[in-house]
């Protein structure tokens, strides 16, 4: 795949297969910048299921001046499993060191940023000491992953070949429940491209596993720097819960940009060079 369009002007790219946990290869893709970079390097860690499209606005910017590994993780289509592996926040988790030791990271300064899932697998990693970044700088992370009893029974009955079927029940209930499409509309748009191209069985494996975690009583356990963005009308990633976990994150700073698109903007990562510069003397 051709990856120059998330390349900011100058900036160039390698992609490749790095080895998670045993059994498990994840897509990496290496975005180095023109000019070294004053910052240390970049894990970036995308949500349940997202593309690297949606975040397009945000590497063109970013990659101007960090070095970016943007790892995707192995719930993901893209990923390599000999055997089907286990889907579960911890083995996403140890996926983690072998993509330190890989990049030549362990031991050293670098920089975590995630999104939703991303971000809770970064949180996760940090609170059982299977990462050590400078700062962890996170979007929307989610303490939990609430689903109605229904939807999960649905999920674990429907066999894999009705799911496209099922589909554009599940878009609906997104949209009516999960979404403001008056203040973020392209929210729909793209939650709605990562489904059609997800891997519906890791997708289906995941969810489930997923619906019964919960962070809160590792938070306490960070003792990183951590910045989180969010977005008070972004519905899907429960800012009730995220105002709950900055409370319970003994060193954590919270910048609400509204809305989905602004967390995925230009603008935040203008936030984020002078968050480094003011909150992590970087």
């Amino acid at each position: 795949m051709d990856y120059s369009r998330f390349c900011a002007v100058g900036t160039t790219y390698t992609h490749e297969y790095v080895p998670g946990d045993i059994g498990v290869e994840l897509l990496q893709v290496h975005f180095t910048p023109r000019l070294p970079s004053q910052y240390p390097p970049v894990i970036f860690l995308a949500g349940w299921a997202s593309l690297i499209y949606s975040w397009e606005i945000v590497l063109r910017e970013m990659t101007k001046d960090f070095e970016v590994y943007y790892v995707e993780t192995r719930e993901k289509s893209s990923a390599i499993h000999l055997t089907e592996q286990p889907l579960k926040i911890n083995t996403l988790v140890n996926d983690l060191p072998s993509v330190l030791s890989n990049n030549n990271l362990t031991g050293k300064p670098y920089i975590f940023f995630g999104s939703s899932l991303g971000a809770t697998v970064i949180l996760d990693a940090m609170s059982k000491k299977k990462a050590d970044p400078i700062i962890a700088i996170l979007i929307g992370p989610n303490a939990e992953f609430n689903a109605p009893w229904y939807w999960l029974m649905i999920t674990r009955l429907t066999p894999l070949f009705l799911y496209p079927i099922l589909k554009p029940a599940v878009k609906w209930y997104m949209k009516k429940k999960y979404l403001d499409m008056n203040s973020d509309p392209k929210q729909y748009e793209k939650y709605s491209d990562s489904l059609d191209k997800a891997n519906i069985g890791r997708l289906r494996r995941s969810a489930l596993n997923f619906s019964s975690y919960k962070i809160w009583e590792k938070l306490s356990n960070i003792h990183q720097k951590v910045f989180i963005f969010t977005g008070s009308k972004d519905v899907m990633h429960g800012y009730e819960n995220t105002l709950k976990m900055v409370e319970l994150l003994p060193n954590c700073k919270l910048v609400d940009l509204k809305t989905n698109a602004r967390t995925h903007s230009i603008e935040m990562v203008g936030k984020m060079r002078v968050l480094l510069k003011e909150y992590a003397n970087v």
